[in-house]
Order: structure tokens, then C-alpha cells, then sequence
């Protein structure tokens, strides 16, 4: 009889130890977060940084437009500046648009005002964190966790004030403490290997200095180096010593251009943020347009003729004065490449790089410089320059083309798939077009027109793949295309008969005696989407649902009382959720899906509901 209990103990106590796992990590978040405030103590008036940090587990994530630091209570505290760090960029397939989002940890650094009227001694702060995360098959909930901290709020001038020191530049003081921080952009860059983009940048500088509109900086650079004025031969040098002072003035402009590189890597976050925004995208869109019409010779963007004029007049005077005019070139000379200078610098502002910025616009302008050294040290050689026009104004056409393609990059962003895929096609035509593809060629034709001619007729063919391929996908020139089998070719275009009220289609299940399912669903949940191109598409699951009532809940709106009420009486947790309501009424919970599952899955759950 002891035996039996013994035994019967062991085994209760080995269920319990069984069950514990699951008690602890069945409850337990992916997501956790962490709020401390950086200082105990803080003067009336002054700042207070507060540092947010979020653990995120393994195969999750959370999107960065969901991420929100904000006062619990604004009209005793505010926050006056929350920076968030880059996140991993990826196209998602089913929202169809690039999000971005964080994995493993993120930091957070806000800071928060606290009134000069605040009365000194201990102060409570409340704090509301709202973000929203994914697995690969499930979107939880939009969610707010409220903190209650304390501070001991001083006299003002109390101590050494955070505003002159951590504040100053909150931007700056979150980059300090993440210095290995990488964007997605400068992860592209280093994947393909930061070396050769560089050469690419330097050998962009190089082609550049032999467009048209560098052209009058030549006779500066002669009068700078040679001592003598614009548009005469500089041979009171030495070549050696021409070649040194010639380094000595590129490397002038390289300081200039440098510098606007580390500018623009300044504006990074505050670029990257007003990406986000669809007018600033437009107003990108249109600037880079803008700087291709330029290179295609609608109108040009040249050095005013008198700066140019009193510029090229004046004379070297020694490898310091030689380097001030290298700096005074560098400014007067950038609204000649403007276009392509332009560019890079939109995408150097993009990444917030300013070591990667400073070295792009320093090794551009190296390349820029190489034909004014040759200039420099040997002057006679620009009797040897071609002519304007020819291959010179090709190599226009070919930058201008690419802003284009820059610009149709950033375009994507605020128009539909198929406008972007369109806008492709029609651009690929035109450039097949003006590359060539369609010019006569005769027995004499040189090898290069050849190739000029072949590259444009594929770039026109890969033109018309797209546009017209679109075009015939959406059966604007033939009906859809359609992957069903004739003898399924009925049934799939058959729709899901959906109700969009809790309500009503609760009532239609009474009455017809049916089943209900409730889908709850959401725009930002991917795994929502993927339901429905792939499950919800199944032609025999579609007649399946023919027994039942299937009500759709739009949980896009999580702030929405009915839907959170909703939430509240299924259970619901995250999206997609997909809940049985039984002809009686009685919610059969043992059935309730959450997360993406496959046709196949889903069709033997509803087969087995009678």
C-alpha cells in the first residue's frame, strides 16, 4: 500500500515538474521591455535621458514605424526627443513595400522636459511604450506598457544641467553609445564590397570630368597652377613641381566635397525619417528628375561666368595659396556635376555614415581632379582634349538615365507594384530607344555601334516584357491569367462570400444553422495576407466554406473600442486569429487558429466540423 502511494506520488510530482515548462513559457512574451531613467536626480527646466530597451526573441521582430516612446501624463511631463536607431530593411512580400524593422535588442534613448514649475522633491514619471511584432507566422496585437518611475526633481541650476551636456545633440549622444550601428544601406555596400564601390565612385568622378560643363575649369586650373592667366600655356613650371602643386589643389576640392559628404551623413536620421513621408518622396522624385533633364542638355547648370571670370584670373602663389583656390574651386565647381554630386549625396544622407560619407566625396573628388592634374602638370595637353559633344555628351546621357533609374527607386515607395512595374517598362522602352536599339547600321558600321544598337534592343525587349506582361497579367490586353485547371477554372474565380459585422453574421448562423468563423485580420499583418493568397485561394476550400457563415474582422484599427471589445470576448491576441462560433452560439475553443497554416491544414479542420 506505501508502494502505491510512493508511486503515486512520483508520478503526480513528475507532472507537476512536466507542467511547469509549460505554465512559465506558455505565458511568457517574445517581446520585453525595460525603462530606466540615466539620472536620479535633475534640475527644474532641465532634460532627463531615459533609456528604453527592447528584448526581442529569437525568430521575431518588431517594426519600426510601430515603435512609440510617449508621456503617460503631457501635461505635467513631455518628451522632447526619442531617437531610433536603423533597422534591418526587407521587402515584404504580402504588404508589398519594404518595411523596417529590429531583431534581438533595441535601445531606445528619449529624453523628457521636466517644467521649470515643477515643485523640487520626488516626482513620478509615467511613460507609455507602444510597439507591435511578427513571428514568420503570426502578428501579435499592438501593444502599450505603461512605466511609473521616480526622479528627484531639484531647484534650477541645480548640479551640472543635462541640456549642456547629454542634450545637446541627443542624435549624436544615441550614435556615441552605438558606434557599430549599421544601416541597411551600408550593409548593402559592405556586402558587395566597400573597396569596389569606391572605384566605381572614383571612376563616376572621372567620367564626369570630361562632360562639357567642367570645361571652364580648365583655364582656372592652368592660371592657378602655371601662374599665368586663363587660356594661356603655363610653362613657367617645372613639371615635377606643377605635378606636386596640382595634388595640392585637388586635394582642395576633395576637403570641400568631403566636407559635404559628412554634412549630408549628418542629416542622416532626420533624411531617413522624412522618407517615410509620401510629399518628401515626391519632392525627391522630382529633384532627381529634375537633374536628369539636366544632363540630357534641357537646360545646364554651370559655374557663373563671374565667378569663373575672376576665379580664373588669379595666380598661384605657393602650395598654401594653391590650396585655397583648390577650396574655393571645390565650392564654385560643384553646380557643374551638380546632378550627379546630388545624387551621391541623397544617398550618403540616407545611410548617416559620416566615415563612409566623407570617404565617398573625398575619393569622387579625386577622381574628379585626375584630368585637372594631367592639366596642371602638363598643360599643352588641353590642345589634345576632344571636342565638345560625341562620346563626351554620351557620358551625360548615360548619368542622366541613371538618375532617372534613382529616381524611379525612390518612386516605389509611394506608388502601387504594378504603377512601379509599368513606370519600369516604360522606362527601359525609352532608354532602348535613345540607346540606339532601332539605329541603321550599314556594312561600315564599327564594332561599337554594333554593340550600342544590341544593348538597346534588349534593354527595349526586357521594356516590353514588363509593361506588356503587366499589362496582360491584369487583363487589361488578355483575360487573367489563371494557374487552375480547366475543370477548376469556374470555381476559382468564385470569391469567399464574407460578412463584416459580428453581429449580423452571428445572426445568419443562427438562422441557417451554420457554422460561423470569425477571421480577424489586419493590414500591417503579413501573415494575414499570406492567408488569403494562399489558403483562402484553394478552390476546394472555397467550396468548404460554403457551410458556413465566415465573418471578416478588420483589426487594423486596434485603438477601435468595438474591436477591442471583440478582442476581449474571443480571446484574441495577435493575427491572424480565426475562432468557430457553433450553431448554438457556443464558441468551440479547441478549434481556434492562430497563425498561418496551409490549404491543407485548414481543410481538414473544416471537414471535421459538422
Amino acid at each position: 500500500m506505501r508502494t502505491k502511494s510512493l508511486r503515486r506520488g512520483f508520478f503526480i510530482i513528475v507532472c507537476i515538474l512536466l507542467l511547469i515548462p509549460q505554465i512559465i513559457f506558455g505565458e511568457t512574451s517574445p517581446f520585453s521591455v525595460k525603462v530606466s531613467l540615466l539620472k536620479d536626480h535633475v534640475p527644474a527646466g532641465d532634460l532627463i535621458p531615459v533609456t528604453v530597451s527592447l528584448m526581442i526573441a529569437p525568430n521575431h521582430r518588431v517594426y519600426k514605424d510601430q515603435v512609440k516612446v510617449e508621456s503617460g501624463d503631457p501635461s505635467r511631463f513631455t518628451i522632447v526627443s526619442t531617437e531610433l536607431p536603423a533597422g534591418k530593411i526587407k521587402y515584404d512580400q504580402f504588404l508589398e513595400k519594404e518595411v523596417e524593422n529590429y531583431e534581438g535588442q533595441l535601445e531606445i534613448k528619449s529624453f523628457v522636459q521636466i517644467p521649470k514649475d515643477t515643485p523640487t522633491g520626488l516626482q513620478e514619471i509615467k511613460l507609455k511604450v507602444h510597439y507591435q511584432g511578427c513571428s514568420d507566422k503570426f502578428c501579435f496585437l499592438p501593444k502599450v506598457e505603461e512605466f511609473l518611475m521616480s526622479v528627484q526633481v531639484e531647484p534650477a541650476g541645480w548640479g551640472m544641467p543635462v541640456s549642456q551636456t547629454e542634450v545637446k545633440q541627443p542624435q549624436a549622444a544615441l550614435k556615441s553609445e552605438k558606434k557599430a550601428e549599421i544601416t541597411g544601406l551600408q550593409k548593402t555596400i559592405e556586402s558587395r564590397g566597400i573597396f569596389i564601390s569606391l572605384a566605381l565612385i572614383f571612376l563616376a568622378g572621372v567620367g564626369l570630368s570630361f562632360t562639357p560643363c567642367v570645361y571652364p575649369m580648365i583655364p582656372i586650373t592652368v592660371a592657378v597652377i602655371g601662374g599665368k592667366a586663363a587660356g594661356e600655356q603655363a610653362s613657367a613650371r617645372k613639371p615635377l613641381s606643377a605635378f606636386f602643386l596640382s595634388l595640392v589643389y585637388v586635394l582642395g576640392i576633395s576637403i570641400v566635397y568631403s566636407a559635404m559628404g559628412v554634412a549630408a551623413a549628418s542629416t542622416g536620421a532626420l533624411f531617413g525619417s522624412a522618407l517615410q513621408s509620401p510629399w518628401v518622396i515626391g519632392f525627391v522624385v522630382v529633384v532627381f528628375v529634375g537633374l536628369a533633364l539636366s544632363m540630357f542638355g534641357v537646360y545646364y547648370l554651370r559655374v557663373p561666368s563671374l565667378i569663373s571670370d575672376r576665379l580664373g584670373t588669379e595666380t598661384g602663389t605657393g602650395f598654401i595659396g594653391v590650396f585655397v583656390m583648390g577650396l574655393i574651386s571645390g565650392i564654385v565647381a560643384s553646380p557643374c556635376i551638380g546632378p550627379a554630386l546630388a545624387s551621391l549625396l541623397v544617398y550618403i544622407a540616407s545611410t548617416g555614415n559620416k566615415f563612409l560619407g566623407f570617404w565617398m566625396l573625398f575619393v569622387f573628388a579625386w577622381g574628379l581632379g585626375v584630368l585637372l592634374i594631367v592639366l596642371g602638370t602638363f598643360s599643352g595637353a588641353i590642345k589634345a582634349l576632344p571636342k565638345s559633344g560625341g562620346w563626351m555628351e554620351t557620358v551625360e546621357r548615360i548619368f542622366g538615365l541613371l538618375l532617372i533609374g534613382v529616381a524611379l527607386y525612390y518612386l516605389r515607395f509611394i506608388i502601387s507594384e504594378g504603377a512601379f512595374i509599368m513606370s519600369l517598362g516604360l522606362f527601359l522602352i525609352v532608354t532602348g530607344v535613345f540607346s540606339g536599339g532601332f539605329d541603321r547600321l550599314t556594312h561600315e558600321s564599327t564594332v561599337f555601334q554594333r554593340a550600342k544598337r544590341a544593348f538597346g534592343l534588349i534593354v527595349f525587349i526586357f521594356g516590353v516584357y514588363f509593361l506588356v506582361g503587366h499589362l496582360m497579367i491584369r487583363g487589361f490586353i488578355l483575360p487573367p491569367f489563371s494557374t487552375a485547371t480547366p475543370g477548376q477554372s469556374v470555381e476559382m474565380r468564385e470569391k469567399i462570400d464574407w460578412v463584416y459585422d459580428e453581429e449580423e453574421g452571428l445572426r445568419q448562423g443562427r438562422e441557417k444553422g451554420k457554422i460561423a468563423i470569425i477571421d480577424f485580420w489586419a493590414e500591417w499583418c503579413a501573415a494575414c495576407k499570406e492567408f488569403d493568397k494562399f489558403t483562402y485561394a484553394d478552390p476546394e476550400i472555397i467550396r468548404e466554406l460554403r457551410r458556413f457563415v465566415n465573418i471578416k474582422i478588420n483589426s487594423t484599427k486596434s485603438d477601435d473600442s468595438k474591436v477591442k471589445q471583440l478582442w476581449d470576448k474571443y480571446h484574441v491576441v495577435g493575427l491572424p486569429t480565426i475562432v468557430f462560433v457553433g450553431k448554438d452560439g457556443t464558441v468551440l475553443t479547441d478549434k481556434t487558429i492562430t497563425g498561418f497554416i496551409n490549404d491543407k491544414e485548414f481543410l481538414g479542420i473544416l471537414k471535421g466540423l459538422e
